[in-house]
């Protein structure tokens, strides 16, 4: 059976989805030491007023890659067959779109003195990314939906 125009659409954002990460997911594991030195670094030449971001241990990093994992999963659902796995773009939705709250609230709480050391690039830095590919599998689900009706 032949895919509309934004299912093809919504199966390749998948697969873009899923390396991306995929990849997230193995600089968690492997590389967080210079994951956190390249947005310091960002942060010291750009933001040097706001707080250096630190690793904040791996029991956190095992919350981390569980997610990354699921949202990996979905994403390869989505492109292994968008014509029945079209909804699994809510729960990915609903991960990109707490985390991009969250990123946000940390960082505004940081400047309000609720966390210190909260206002970091680190946590802004998860807004900046995760809310457009939200933003972006909200829009492709919708369209994809409406075609359904």
């Amino acid at each position: 059976m032949e895919l509309t125009k934004n299912e093809r659409i919504m199966k390749y954002a998948g697969l873009a989805y899923a390396v991306t990460f995929f990849g997230a997911v193995l600089v968690f594991i492997f590389l967080p030491g210079p994951m956190f030195a390249v947005m310091n670094a960002a942060s010291l030449a750009f933001f040097p007023s706001l707080p250096m971001a630190s690793d904040s241990g791996r029991f956190w990093l095992s919350l981390t890659v569980s997610m990354m994992a699921t949202i990996t999963v979905l994403s390869c659902m989505i492109y292994k067959d968008v014509k029945n796995n079209y909804r699994m773009a809510i729960p990915l939705v609903t991960a990109k779109f707490t985390s991009s709250l969250f990123g946000l609230i940390f960082f505004i709480a940081g400047f309000a003195g609720i966390g210190s050391g909260w206002n970091t690039l680190a946590n802004l830095i998860i807004f900046f990314t995760d809310l457009p590919l939200g933003i972006l599998m909200l829009v492709l689900y919708r369209r994809v939906s409406r075609e359904r009706v």
